[in-house]
């Protein structure tokens, strides 16, 4: 089955030699074995408009040929047959939080468990789904879902360049390993048009949501981007606390560009909460390279 080999942490050995973030806006690549001395240098190529619309239920590659020129483009020349992760955008997988007494030893049994706990809630047809899982502790379970035409679409320039796509992950879940592992945190991953929240408490994530965001669509000046960021944080943060009794104690900001710091100010103020903002340009790709410990340096046009 293609993608969805693992969806958190790096379980391969040695791990794929090449990382790429794709965003509906762009694209990134690292080497994850760079040289002696030498940080990974991230490379980036922009995507206009209409060539990629993340979705989980819709075709995301509106543009075959601008996407696959663009990937041929980072793609380092006489390199085929080598191994590559992708990072994916958020909004173009379901990701859920599923909550089990226990789950059956046999692996058919499980996903016949979780494709019925999951049917009525996604848009598409889950058993023509590429579906990955991850057991965390306190009996949850982190499930990521897409149909597997989205994601095989995604693979295929990457395989066209000679390169063997071995893992796939999604970006908001590969920028968690920026964060602190200990205590509660919640994570605000912007993308363009989508806001994805997850909350983490103790290293086991217990709550993924993606929203869109209307106010984007809006006439400049129409509308204020953060106030609707704000309360859609406000509702998770609300959530959280209704189900445990206990506020989190921080939150990280990713993806929010220039004005990070900004809205971590603000934000901060707003929700009453100490927040953080995560800088990287690619969040997900800095996650991904600082779980295998490998230095990034500044990015560079492709």
């Amino acid at each position: 089955m293609s993608g969805f080999d693992s969806i958190l942490g790096i379980f391969k050995d040695p791990p794929p030699e090449f990382v790429f973030e794709i965003a509906a806006d762009g694209i990134a690549m690292a080497r994850t074995r760079p040289t002696k001395n030498a940080p990974a240098v991230v490379q980036e190529i922009a995507l206009k408009a209409g060539v990629l619309a993340p979705s989980p239920a819709k075709e995301n590659v509106l543009d075959a040929a601008a996407f696959s020129e663009a990937v041929a483009r980072l793609v380092p020349a006489g390199k085929r047959g080598r191994k590559a992760a992708l990072i994916l955008p958020d909004h173009a997988v379901r990701i859920s939080v599923l909550d089990f007494d226990s789950l059956p030893e046999k692996e058919e049994e499980r996903r016949s468990l979780l494709n019925f706990r999951l049917r009525k809630s996604v848009p598409f047809d889950v058993d023509e789904a590429a579906l990955s899982y991850f057991p965390q502790d306190g009996k949850k379970v982190l499930v990521a879902l897409a149909p597997m035409e989205i994601v095989a679409h995604y693979e295929a320039p990457f395989r066209a360049a000679g390169l063997h796509p071995g893992l796939v992950t999604v970006s908001s879940l590969a920028v968690l390993d920026l964060m602190p592992k200990e205590g509660s945190s919640v994570l605000a991953r912007r993308s363009p048009g989508v806001l994805t929240v997850v909350a983490v408490s103790k290293g086991v994530v217990t709550i993924v949501r993606s929203l869109e965001l209307t106010a984007l669509e809006l006439p400049v000046g129409a509308a204020d981007p953060l106030e609707e960021i704000s309360s859609d944080i406000y509702s998770t943060l609300a959530f959280i606390e209704d189900q445990s009794g206990v506020k989190p104690e921080r939150l990280f900001l990713a993806g929010f560009g220039e004005d990070a710091e900004i809205a971590a100010t603000r934000l901060a103020v707003e929700l009453e909460l100490p927040a953080f903002a995560i800088e990287d340009e690619w969040p997900g790709l800095a996650g991904y390279l600082q779980a295998l410990s490998v230095p990034t340096a500044k990015k560079v046009a492709a």
